[in-house]
């Protein structure tokens, strides 16, 4: 198979060699890495508390949304095919979900691995080939990429897309590669608010339940200080992070047909995930119930459109007005 082309770089190279520097050594950091682990590591820990909010919003995730297991519909949909399948995941951080699909496809899932870093792919790199996999690893900058024509059955983002600043360059190359029965996944992907801030109406409620807590469930992670106030941090400084994200829902729109779509979270991450989840012990009953509590809170209040949700799980099929106007 011929190497993914890649355009030429935005004229700012400077800012954005920088911002490309940053999002490599904060991923490389986060890996839980073991040399010596028989499997592929996790990109990002897994805190228990933010899994304990996922599991209280579990029904009303799958009503919305009955493929949300998009490993287990994945390989569902090449076993239906009966044949070879190709997939292609951008951004893809160590490449774990991936490598566990192909492995569970019983290698009849030919996958394709991107992402800026090396390092992090080279864990699958070795992986596939001990275990026979179909995997080929390619470490490049996805704002660059373009995609051969109608080569991929699935192109995947797990989390990804909202690093993404090219995002119109991206999602037609990301339509243009898919087959005619071709689908794009979206896997807990950030549809929020630009950076990763709160909307007003969020900050407000995020606070007034922050305030509730006992200290020790207050205590910032990346700080190791208490906190009293609820961050409301821009994090797309000098990164990628969330960078251009409040875009992504009308661009997917334009782009693609949704097959299945749920969005969801409007401050359970904050409360729940690395900042304060880790400091949850979840064989205690009370800590159990408060996790479960502000899960619970989050899904009523973005049901009743109370507040707007940030996260999105979601099945496409190629089409959208930017596809009619092509």
């Amino acid at each position: 198979m011929e190497p993914i082309r890649k355009i030429p770089p935005r004229a700012d190279l400077t800012e954005y060699q920088q911002r490309i520097r940053n999002e490599i050594q904060h991923y490389n950091h986060w890996v839980e890495s073991d040399e010596e682990a028989a499997d592929v590591p996790r990109s990002l820990p897994r805190i228990d508390a933010f899994q304990l909010g996922i599991d209280a919003y579990s029904a009303h995730l799958q009503t919305k949304m009955p493929h949300i297991n998009l490993d287990a519909y994945v390989i569902e949909r090449q076993q239906e095919a009966g044949q070879d399948l190709r997939l292609l995941s951008l951004g893809c951080g160590t490449g774990n979900w991936e490598v566990d699909v192909a492995r569970r496809s019983g290698g009849r899932l030919q996958v394709r691995l991107v992402d800026l870093s090396d390092s992090l792919l080279e864990k699958a790199r070795a992986v596939g080939l001990r275990d026979q996999l179909p995997i080929e690893i390619e470490a490049c900058d996805v704002n660059q990429i373009e995609i051969e024509a109608a080569r991929y059955d699935f192109i995947i983002c797990r989390s990804s897309l909202h690093h993404f600043v090219e995002l119109e360059h991206v999602l037609g190359q990301i339509r243009s590669g898919l087959r005619g029965n071709g689908q794009f996944i979206l896997i807990g992907e950030w549809v929020g608010r630009n950076g990763l801030m709160l909307y007003p109406n969020t900050e407000i409620v995020a606070q007034r339940i922050f305030d509730t807590l006992p200290a020790r469930l207050r205590l910032n992670n990346y700080t190791n200080e208490v906190d009293t106030v609820v961050p409301n941090i821009d994090h797309s400084v000098n990164s990628f992070e969330a960078v251009r994200s409040e875009e992504i829902l009308p661009l997917l729109e334009q782009y693609f047909t949704p097959v299945e779509l749920v969005v969801y979270d409007a401050f359970m991450s904050l409360l729940l995930d690395f900042r304060y989840g880790p400091n949850y012990d979840v064989s205690r009953p009370d800590d159990r119930a408060i996790a479960s509590l502000i899960a619970q809170m989050d899904m009523e209040l973005i049901k009743a459109k109370a507040l707007r949700p940030t996260a999105l799980f979601g099945v496409f099929a190629p089409g959208g007005p930017a596809a009619e106007r092509s």
